[in-house]
């Protein structure tokens, strides 16, 4: 097949300060394409026709079709992307070179006590400061920074989690390179010299081909050989540059191929570019056009539920870990044997008090079947153990394997329901199967099948069990959860396993006391993410940040690396000026769903938040939480509870 080198011939004569933008600086051939460059002196292999698949690599980037790591075709709507910076303009130590940083397996930094390969990005590779520099862009990015600093991930996800704050941070400085330097000078008429820092782009237009090369933009013009200008000057006929240096192999661990999910299928062009930009981490599965999934034509919308929240049984079925899908399913009787009221805590030390206005609010509830929405859109299982499930065994033995299980297994859990939740959240009876589930006593070499037998052992029943909630991908490297004299660790303390037959009162109320926390953080998410669907579509970021806004701290909705509070703060802060900002966020986020009181649909200013108007909104706010929480699940809500005593 013939070459630039064979039809072309070579001017070295020309200089470069002569060349004009349809003049070729060097040119190459592609197929029956002639690619032809003014300003540079190398031709990149042009991807961009073919229908190719859009999926994290092995370092958590998009190959060769990745505007952030090879040049793409110029699109109108992301101009901005020719000047996206080049990774070989800014070597190591260059600040800037920590957008191109990838993390290996020693970056992982583990949490202590904690048997998963779960951890945080180490604190010498986060650079909090570059994460301040779009609104929503910014929104994202300052989240990304924050999850990498205290969120507990595998590597698998820190390694998706880092790329996706890299490609926000490069987009950001290309956005801001553009609009203030390319923009000005592509529409002054005058010839600037080249920034070979700048990613550049592909061409199909003469005029764009002449605007690019008016602002110094590394510019590649892709023409049929028919229309090719006789006077075009050739200085240099070149080979095609091809992204050899570039990872296109899939993600795996050891031996198992474990690739990330498909996230556009088609051709270069605009599509690509709003795909490449969608954060990877936790919405992999869906396609980004989709419409909001409907409910199963398989749930009964007929089926009941119990007015006193007992959870229905599932049929079983092999879970498939997939983030953020939504399954449909419908009520059925709660089981025989569960019979505790859920609107009311028992009466166990090892709960935190009851915040008055939630207790109010789950006591005024109605409880009436009738206005419960079915079939059901939300998953209606339990993003972390029930609190009273907890701490619900009367033998000590039994009290300590539940604590010890939720402790060893807490970090890990955090982050799967934050960013990367299983298909259907776990049941109450799932939480209890693997809460109460013992580890074997002999290594797994020393577990002889026996052919005879029949059922699962108690052994396997757990290794079943701990598969539903966390995926063989983990078991197969991690085998049980904890070891009998090892050591769990909970805010920075850790305790050995033995310690915990006989807890104290605190320790178990701070556990459970985080528990609801999450429980309640999440469950708000998810309902907000139903009722308020429009706003997340619109605005992502906007609407997270005021989500988040209603808590206190930097992690989000995470909060499990935060220091124990050590007085009641955010919402239920002592002071009227320390809890407005909280309430205020908590009030805007319900006047987005519908039937919202009159009450909260104005705004609260330090003018009109008194003692007696603090005491209403949140009266009526958790009210309106709590029966709009049971209209839309079927179940009581996971609430916030009271600080425990100290004492």
């Amino acid at each position: 097949m013939p070459n630039a080198l064979t039809l072309f011939k070579a001017n070295t004569v020309i200089s470069d300060a002569w060349l004009q933008a349809f003049d070729a600086r060097t040119v190459a051939v592609q197929g029956n394409l002639v690619i032809t460059t003014p300003n540079m002196h190398f031709v990149p292999e042009f991807h961009h026709f073919d229908a190719e698949v859009l999926q994290a690599r092995a370092d958590g980037r998009f190959g060769v079709i990745d505007c952030f790591q090879w040049p793409q075709a110029y699109d109108d709507t992301f101009c901005h992307a020719a000047c996206i910076p080049r990774k070989e303009s800014f070597p190591c130590p260059h600040p800037l070179h920590w957008a191109w940083f990838t993390p290996t397996p020693d970056d992982l930094k583990p949490i202590p006590g904690n048997s998963f390969p779960v951890g945080t990005l180490a604190s010498d590779k986060v650079h909090p400061d570059r994460g301040q520099v779009i609104y929503g862009h910014l929104l994202s990015l300052r989240h990304a920074v924050a999850r990498l600093k205290s969120h507990p991930l595998t590597f698998r996800d820190l390694l998706i989690f880092v790329t996706d704050a890299q490609r926000l941070f490069l987009d950001i400085y290309s956005y801001f390179d553009w609009t203030l330097i390319a923009q000005p000078l592509a529409t002054s008429g005058l010839h600037h010299n080249v920034r070979g820092e700048w990613m550049g782009a592909f061409v199909q237009s003469s005029d764009v081909c002449e605007k690019l090369f008016c602002a110094g933009v590394p510019m590649w013009y892709v023409h049929a050989s028919a229309y090719i200008p006789p006077s075009m000057a050739v200085v240099e006929p070149v080979l095609l540059t091809r992204p050899d240096h570039i990872i296109i192999s899939m993600y795996a661990e050891g031996r198992k191929v474990r690739p990330f999910e498909v996230i556009h299928r088609g051709p270069g062009g605009r599509d690509r570019h709003v795909h490449i930009r969608r954060l990877y981490a936790g919405t992999t599965h869906l396609d980004p056009e989709a419409a909001i999934p409907q409910p199963s034509s398989s749930s009964n919308p007929g089926a009941k539920v119990s007015s006193l929240g007992k959870v229905p049984s599932r049929q079983k079925s092999k879970p498939k870990h997939q983030p953020y899908s939504i399954e449909a399913r419908p009520a059925r009787p709660a089981p025989s044997g569960e019979s505790r009221n859920k609107w009311q805590d028992p009466d166990t030390p090892y709960l935190p008090p009851l915040n008055l206005h939630w207790e109010a609010a789950m006591k005024i509830a109605i409880k009436d079947q009738s206005r419960i929405h079915t079939p059901y859109v939300i998953d209606r299982g339990y993003r972390f153990p029930e609190p009273a499930l907890l701490i619900g065994p009367k033998l000590a033995e039994r009290l300590q394997v539940y604590l010890v299980n939720w402790l060893a297994c807490r970090a890990l859990w955090v982050g799967r329901v934050d960013h990367d939740p299983p298909r259907t959240y776990p049941t109450p009876q799932l939480w209890h199967n693997f809460l109460g589930s013992v580890p074997s006593a002999q290594p797994q070499s020393h577990r002889e099948k026996d052919p005879d037998r029949k059922g699962l052992t108690a052994t396997e029943k757990r290794k079943q069990v701990m598969w539903e909630l966390f995926g063989d991908d983990v078991l197969e490297s991690q085998g049980d959860v904890f070891s009998p004299d090892g050591v769990v660790e909970f805010q920075g303390e850790q305790f050995s396993v033995a310690s915990l037959t006989n807890p104290s009162a605190l320790l178990a109320q701070k556990v459970t006391w985080e528990l609801f926390e999450l429980g309640f953080r999440y469950e708000l998410r998810d309902l907000d993410r139903h009722l308020a669907q429009r706003r997340w579509r619109d605005d992502p970021a906007g609407r997270e940040q005021l989500l988040h806004g209603i808590f206190l701290g930097n992690a989000g909705l995470v909060m499990w690396s935060e220091p124990f509070p050590s007085e009641h703060y955010g919402l239920w802060d002592n002071t009227l000026q320390g809890c407005l900002p909280y309430v205020e966020n908590f009030r805007r986020l319900l006047c987005d769903w519908d039937g919202v009181p009159p009450l909260l649909v104005t705004p609260l200013t330090l003018d009109n938040f008194t003692d007696t108007k603090s005491w209403e909104v949140k009266r009526v706010a958790t009210a309106f939480y709590v029966q709009t929480f049971f209209d839309h699940f079927g179940r009581p809500p996971i609430i916030p509870h009271s600080l425990p005593m100290q004492s």
